[in-house]
């Protein structure tokens, strides 16, 4: 499903690790375990990501595409798989940012910009920046840092996170509030982020070649950045962040070589999601690259080319154009993203019944498949079937709770079946997920006023849970 929704394009360029490690040199790192020093436990950690992912949602700073969405989880699940001390699950979130760069937060989120599809030129170095996100989170990096902080000034664990995600989401203001909270000093934190990015390639390349990647891209990657490294380039965030060197290049090019020469893979997903970053989020001018993919040579990638151009007719609104380039992507008609694209193209063409009865096909065999289960919900809305669109999204929702697109959906879906009851109680429950808690308090207020007999007591019950959920964050928010 199109979901044109692509909130706020916030210009960021922050890993986390890197954006807050301005601390004490000579920093020891200890061995890892369930706790990173004292006192954050691996489930106050769990809870401190979902305060990010509330705020960072809230803030319009993740992409509403759903099927970037399921590619990269996909392949942040297979490395995640192949990794060594996950003490909770993983998320990973698109963000429309378009600088080459990913950032690792406590709690296993990972936001992964937009311009890391552009930069890369396969699946093996993208799923490398992951990699090595993911080691920052499970040798529990960021974490003890926090922690050390917190032990060595008089500010507490809850006031240095708050300005962390402040930082992330609204860079000026919240590198003055890491700056005033913790005292830092820009030249004394080398060491530590030396520390971090050496252990967090070490392990991010253990974590690659196990999950069946070829390990050289790690190195590949860093020789790309490295060339980069004497040239100002903003859209290069990471070699801000990772600053690099020859020894550190040499080491992940010396680490990865003994181990089994493996090739690269050649999924076609990469390329197709490469082509949809690089068509709606890159902010190419399209009729430029529309002349260059027509007048390409035969070497570049045909499934890039052919979504790439299908996705730019769609947008020129020339449809039978984008069903033909569609057409070109031999064997990936059941793909996500190809489907998604179909789905568009049905809906704009008003062939929402074609749609229905494709997605609900589809659906039988893949139900656990979020983007055929996000496009199918919306083809029912569209097709006035909203009570099918229900039956969907509450499926997706059991799974998770918090997906803004299923909420919006079901939302929708009741207000069109004039049951305000339970549309305010999604619309409450979207804008808690998004921390906006004046607006939840609305919603689930005008709930109450459509609500009769036990569903009033479910409503009230959602008040307490909404009650709580907005007291731990103003903890943060109060520092």
């Amino acid at each position: 499903m199109l979901l044109r929704k692509t909130l706020k394009n916030i210009a960021i360029s922050t890993l986390l690790l890197s954006s807050v490690a301005l601390a004490q040199d000579n920093i020891v790192i200890p061995q890892m375990g369930t706790a990173g020093v004292r006192g954050m436990t691996i489930q106050a950690e769990r809870n401190y990501g979902e305060y990010f992912k509330r705020k960072a949602q809230g803030a319009g700073f993740f992409a509403t595409d759903p099927v970037m969405v399921e590619y990269i989880n996909t392949v942040g699940r297979k490395l995640i798989m192949n990794s060594q001390d996950v003490y909770f699950p993983f998320e990973f979130f698109f963000s429309s940012n378009r600088q080459l760069n990913a950032a690792a937060f406590i709690g296993g989120k990972v936001q992964v910009n937009a311009g890391l599809f552009h930069y890369t030129k396969n699946e093996d170095e993208f799923a490398s920046v992951l990699a090595h996100e993911i080691a920052h989170i499970t040798q529990r990096h960021i974490a003890r840092f926090i922690e050390q902080q917190a032990n060595q000034t008089t500010y507490s664990i809850a006031s240095i996170i708050g300005s962390i995600v402040l930082a992330v989401i609204n860079p000026q203001i919240g590198m003055a509030a890491i700056s005033s909270t913790t005292g830092l000093l820009a030249q004394a934190g080398i060491n530590f982020t030396r520390d971090n990015e050496y252990e967090a390639d070490r392990v991010g390349i253990t974590t690659l070649y196990n999950a069946g990647y070829n390990p050289m891209a790690m190195s590949d990657l860093f020789r790309t950045l490295l060339s980069q490294q004497g040239n100002i380039n903003p859209a290069f965030a990471m070699l801000i962040d990772h600053p690099l060197s020859e020894i550190r290049v040499a080491e992940a090019y010396n680490r990865a070589q003994a181990l089994p020469k493996r090739k690269y893979t050649n999924n076609p997903n990469f390329m197709l999601a490469k082509a949809r970053v690089d068509v709606r989020f890159m902010g190419l001018k399209l009729k430029d690259f529309k002349a260059r993919l027509l007048n390409a040579s035969a070497d570049v990638n045909e499934i890039y080319k052919n979504y790439a151009l299908a996705l730019i007719f769609f947008e020129e609104k020339d449809y039978s154009k984008a069903r033909e380039y569609l057409s070109k992507l031999n064997n990936l008609h059941h793909n996500d993203f190809v489907l998604d694209l179909l789905t568009d193209i049905d809906i704009a063409t008003n062939n929402k019944a074609q749609a229905v009865s494709r997605l609900a096909a589809l659906y039988k065999d893949r139900p656990n498949d979020q983007v055929i289960s996000l496009n199918l919900a919306n083809a029912y809305l569209e097709n006035n079937q909203a009570k099918q669109c229900i039956k969907v999204v509450t499926k997706v929702l059991q799974k998770d709770p918090s997906n803004i697109l299923a909420l919006d959906l079901k939302s929708q879906a009741y207000f069109k079946l004039q049951d305000k009851c339970n549309a305010y109680q999604a619309s409450a429950e979207q804008e808690i997920s998004k921390g906006l808690y004046n607006l939840a308090n609305q919603h689930l207020t005008q709930a109450l006023h459509y609500c009769t007999g036990n569903t009033r007591e479910i409503v009230r019950a959602k008040f307490k849970v909404f009650a709580d959920i907005r007291a731990f964050d103003e903890q943060f928010e109060k520092k």
